[in-house]
């Protein structure tokens, strides 16, 4: 969706009648309006996307055509939106939000004693949940297995409630130490189910830094197939590395990207979505040079780990076939 776009769907509008002069008065009723969009803005934090513009189809008697109207797009809205053409981009990018649909989601959980990072890998961006629980030092023996246990219960119902939620399938235990064994040892022992579904992955930190470690590595690819937001990490990642070594096998900036598309030279182009429509036209002949070459064009959220590593780099970077220097 972008601005010049026409959306139409259904919405709650206050009518008032002409006589009633309070700004609160009227009655809200469904009507179904056409909007020529002036602004997109996505909220990660709620799931929401506003939908802003000028009214260009609504009934006469109840909105006036030129008035402003933003809609809230949750999951599950429906709205139609009519282009004067779809960019080849845009057709993949909803090609492939149809796949991720059918995808299985994962879990990763990071542990220490008393603490749990719970992250939903999802398409295009990973989730946190932090539950944390004070079960007292080693020193602290009274009531510490006790409190251990209820640490242990309540990570559970967490985690299950989680998986049932959004369909996940399996769940990553990670960690420096025993405790991500330990916990592993309490759910076969109180829900065989959830640990048939249970995987264990030792990792030198914890919390973020640890469910990162975990996305990083080949061996969750098992698990984690070809979600989008591990697969942006793992190549972003690939650019950094390079970039930091100085092989010549990755580009950033603006002309560098360019001139390595025009050559046929990119193996792989990275966007983040916010350069993508802020500067479309400017980059779809980009992208297109890629893929004439047989390259892929990756979009990546900005708000993920790999995005804002990406904004760092000025939004766009390219992992060439060969050093052009």
């Amino acid at each position: 969706m972008a601005t010049g776009d026409l959306v139409r769907s259904k919405t709650q509008r206050r009518i008032k009648d002409k006589d009633d002069t309070k700004s609160s008065g009227g009655e809200r009723r469904t009507v179904t309006l056409s909007v020529r969009v002036e602004g997109v803005e996505f909220k990660a934090d709620t799931n929401v996307m506003r939908v802003s513009g000028s009214v260009e189809e609504a009934p006469e008697d109840i909105v006036a055509n030129g008035s402003h109207h933003t809609f809230n797009v949750e999951p599950g809205s429906e709205l139609t939106i009519i282009k004067g053409n779809w960019s080849r981009t845009e057709l993949d990018m909803l090609s492939e939000a149809v796949r991720g649909t059918l995808r299985p989601k994962v879990l990763v959980v990071s542990l220490d004693e008393g603490e749990a990072t719970v992250a939903l890998v999802r398409e295009s961006r990973v989730d946190y949940l932090e539950f944390n629980r004070n079960i007292g030092g080693k020193y602290e023996a009274k009531g510490r297995e006790a409190r251990k246990t209820e640490f242990y219960h309540e990570l559970t119902q967490m985690i299950l409630g989680v998986m049932v939620r959004e369909n996940a399938v399996n769940v990553i235990l990670s960690g420096p130490g025993f405790e991500k064994n330990n916990y592993l040892r309490f759910i076969k022992e109180n829900d065989a189910e959830l640990a048939s579904k249970a995987l264990v992955e030792d990792t030198g930190g914890t919390g973020r830094n640890g469910v990162q470690e975990v996305l990083k590595r080949d061996a969750v690819n098992r698990v984690l197939g070809e979600v989008n937001a591990v697969q942006d990490i793992r190549l972003v990642e690939e650019i950094l590395t390079h970039i930091g070594k100085d092989t010549g096998l990755a580009v950033y900036g603006r002309k560098e990207v360019v001139d390595a598309a025009v050559a046929g030279a990119a193996e792989y182009l990275l966007v983040t979505d916010e350069l993508f429509f802020g500067e479309r036209g400017r980059l779809e002949p980009v992208m297109s040079a890629v893929r004439d070459s047989n390259g892929r064009v990756h979009i990546i959220n900005h708000e993920s780990e790999a995005g804002q590593k990406l904004r760092s780099l000025g939004g766009l970077a390219a992992k060439l076939r060969y050093n052009l220097a």
